[in-house]
């Protein structure tokens, strides 16, 4: 990452955090986290276990076209190594290293591994899309300037999302996939003679690997996992939010907590550090008018029990396939992701 992309993020991180922290009496922070029972940090960190499970199997699930037989230990590894990855570095860089660890590891081609990983964030957005869609359609919650903006985010996203699965496979349909080569070609042209070749074949191939050669059955059983996987989440913290006084919320009630922080954990900061934090107080203040020192213990509490977990078994996982942090520092550098193949 080029050092002024690394200072803005770090300097959009800070401000972040600033404004979280703004005005906040940490002594009454502390008193709060001092009532909590130790059972319900300890429940939240245990649910993350067969949080990362489900991704893995899902993962495994997307994977198939390409090779049938990976080993779960080695999709769990490399799910860990991922976000381990993301949360103690700048710019999201675990979404390209586990795939491409993986990829290297598993014999399969690079593009094929880093399409699974579009085609897995794009159900996690359809999945949250569709929760969050069902609890505005059913007429929950109270009326609030933020579940208003959520509302209007909901649907115009939600139709975007089926239209981006339905380019997808219309690019990749007998018909107009020799139209979507030349498409690229075309554009390829914009780049030098010499790299135009390469690059126009790669991107060809990504786009092949984009496509869901799964099946209807397969493509369900990806929908459930997805379903299971933040059905899982949001149990954790509606879990967690037991042990805090000043929260009581039922469970569907936490759905649109969920979409915000799902969007405010897109920036690209470090351990989504700040981002994520102002995200989650805007919302617990804004959609459920909890005290504010309240919503900050209780950010501050789930964001780091949030990062425990896969930072310390992604370390050991990192260990366990024998890998070293300069791969990680290769990984950086720009000139070896444009060769991904």
């Amino acid at each position: 990452m080029k050092l002024w992309k690394l200072l803005l993020i770090s300097a959009l991180s800070v401000f972040f955090i600033w404004l979280f922290i703004n005005r906040i009496n940490f002594n009454e922070i502390k008193t709060i986290w001092l009532s909590i029972p130790l059972r319900f940090p300890l429940l939240f960190m245990l649910l993350s276990l067969p949080q990362y499970c489900v991704r893995s199997y899902r993962w495994g699930l997307l994977l198939r076209p390409f090779k049938r037989q990976i080993p779960f230990s080695s999709l769990m590894n490399f799910t860990l190594i991922g976000f381990m990855i993301s949360y103690l570095l700048p710019g999201r860089l675990g979404e390209i290293a586990r795939p491409v660890l993986l990829a290297e590891k598993e014999k399969i081609k690079k593009s094929q591994a880093i399409a699974t990983i579009i085609n897995e964030r794009l159900f996690d957005l359809l999945t949250v899309l569709l929760l969050l869609t069902l609890y505005l359609i059913s007429g929950l919650g109270k009326a609030s300037p933020i579940l208003l903006r959520l509302k209007v985010l909901a649907f115009l996203l939600l139709p975007l999302v089926f239209l981006i699965f339905a380019l997808i496979t219309l690019a990749n349909s007998e018909k107009f996939l020799p139209r979507t080569e030349r498409l690229i070609q075309w554009l390829s042209r914009v780049l030098p003679a010499r790299f135009r070749a390469s690059a126009s074949a790669a991107l060809v191939h990504f786009v092949k690997a984009l496509h869901l050669n799964l099946g209807w059955t397969g493509i369900a059983q990806v929908f459930f996992f997805s379903l299971l996987h933040w059905g899982i989440i949001l149990f954790s913290y509606w879990l967690l939010m037991r042990g805090f006084s000043g929260i009581s919320l039922d469970l569907p009630s936490l759905i649109p907590f969920l979409a915000v922080i799902f969007v405010s954990a897109a920036v690209p900061t470090p351990g989504m550090a700040g981002s994520l934090d102002l995200a989650a107080k805007y919302a617990l203040v804004g959609l459920f008018a909890i005290q504010e020192k309240t919503a900050v213990a209780f950010t501050i509490l789930f964001h780091f029990l949030l990062l425990a977990p896969p930072i310390v078994l992604g370390l050991i996982a990192f260990w366990r396939e024998g890998l070293n942090f300069k791969i990680i520092g290769r990984m950086r550098k720009k000139d070896e992701l444009s060769t991904v193949r």
